[in-house]
């Protein structure tokens, strides 16, 4: 009992601590703006492009981090820790990655990007079955492939015309 407590407490801390590390490369990298969390029912309800709110329900399943996207998609994201390859199934496999095809499925594959930010032990079996579901994965110690792939959804400057005289 000792050790399922120890193992409870440590996932906890650990998602709570990436879910502080994602929101602030959000507002700090990515100089998104936080905004209060809501019940997100259809994706209008949703942040808007450069809007993140915490922990809140998105077509009914909770996301611990919801992102608008530049690009008008929604990013919900996940922050999963595992202290085990077995205990990964039920972390990434039957949370994260079921939650992946329901937003998708519910909302439209083209609206979505769900992503886990992850910590801890995975079995590569368990993480290539996620993202043949649609989940991206990222891990929590190099979240600069999640800053870059956001950067890129942005409108690119268009330049202004140049008139002749």
């Amino acid at each position: 009992m000792a050790s399922q407590t120890i193992g409870t407490k440590r996932r906890t801390e650990g998602s709570t601590n990436q879910q502080d590390t994602v929101r602030s490369m959000f507002q700090k990298a990515l100089t998104m703006k936080q905004v209060p969390a809501k019940e997100m029912r259809v994706l209008r309800d949703a942040p808007n492009p450069g809007e993140f709110c915490m922990e809140a329900k998105l077509s009914g399943r909770k996301a611990d981090l919801t992102a608008g996207l530049y690009d008008n998609r929604v990013m919900p994201i996940e922050c999963k820790v595992s202290n085990s390859k077995v205990n990964s199934v039920k972390r990434l496999n039957n949370d994260a990655a079921a939650k992946a095809e329901a937003w998708k499925a519910d909302l439209g594959a083209n609206n979505v990007v769900p992503v886990a930010v992850l910590s801890g032990v995975y079995s590569i079996p368990n993480m290539l079955d996620a993202q043949s579901r649609g989940l991206t994965l990222i891990w929590a110690h190099d979240l600069q492939p999640l800053i870059d792939f956001i950067n890129s959804t942005k409108p690119e400057a268009k330049p202004g015309k140049k008139f002749r005289r």
